[in-house]
């Protein structure tokens, strides 16, 4: 089973997915602000974080180990929140396992697939990582990923914790999202509410995406951060955990 962080109690189970090279201490924030009135689950999916390589991931094979978890804590219902690869297996969690679900989020995450230019560029980080080693990759995308110079410490944190993983989990990861379909199904099909989480500067998924895709369901709450690229939980922690707050009262 794969390494997790559970912490607080509550009626109410969040579950927290990070995303691509990271692990669960880029949701340390959320866990805080909720722990007090929530049971907060924070896994480390495979190959990031505490937990090994799992042969050929697929965003499935990331969301049977979710599954197995909440098993292990004896969850029966709950909300989970992704951040982008998180998403990602946040959305397939939903197709196979939706009677858990009170309500799911997408935090700077899409449940489009990806496209051929898309593609191409994964393709290429492959195999930058396999000659270049992880540790040059991380310093070139990681900055990437926030919307401003400001940000240094918590660009070096990221960076210092994907280097204790292997270069294998990162790679997997890759082929696991090149990999995944498109889920914009999973949207009109679920009657639950889904949350959508779109940062002003996030370069990697337009917030016009996430606002079509917010039309597709029955019942969706939308937020969009001023000050944030894609990290919105370390950029604006204080108005994220308030607008999640708001779904998780939605929700219940």
């Amino acid at each position: 089973m794969i390494h997790y962080l559970s912490e607080g109690s509550g009626n109410t189970t969040l579950v927290l997915l990070h995303g691509f090279c990271e692990n669960n201490t880029c949701l340390k924030r959320q866990v805080l602000f909720f722990k007090d009135h929530c049971k907060v689950i924070v896994p480390d999916l495979p190959g990031f974080g505490k937990s090994d390589v799992i042969g050929e991931s697929t965003m499935e094979s990331m969301a049977d180990e979710v599954y197995e978890v909440l098993l292990h804590e004896n969850v029966s219902e709950c909300i989970m929140i992704g951040h982008s690869m998180g998403g990602y297996v946040t959305l397939a969690f939903a197709e196979k396992y939706s009677r858990l679900l009170k309500g799911f989020g997408l935090l700077h995450s899409t449940a489009n697939p990806d496209t051929d230019e898309r593609l191409e560029k994964r393709k290429q980080v492959i195999s930058f990582i396999e000659t270049n080693g992880l540790h040059p990759y991380l310093q070139n995308f990681i900055p990437t990923l926030f919307s401003k110079t400001a940000h240094k410490v918590e660009v070096d944190f990221i960076i210092s914790e994907a280097m204790k993983g292997p270069k294998e989990g990162i790679i997997e990861a890759i082929r696991a999202m090149m990999k995944r379909p498109d889920r914009k199904g999973v949207l009109k099909e679920v009657s639950v509410p889904v949350l959508f989480v779109a940062g002003e500067y996030d370069q990697l998924v337009p917030s016009s995406d996430l606002f079509l895709q917010a039309s597709m369901c029955k019942v969706s709450h939308i937020v969009y951060l001023n000050n944030a690229a894609h990290m919105g939980m370390i950029e604006d922690p204080e108005n994220l955990n308030k607008e999640l707050q708001k779904f998780i009262d939605l929700c219940a």
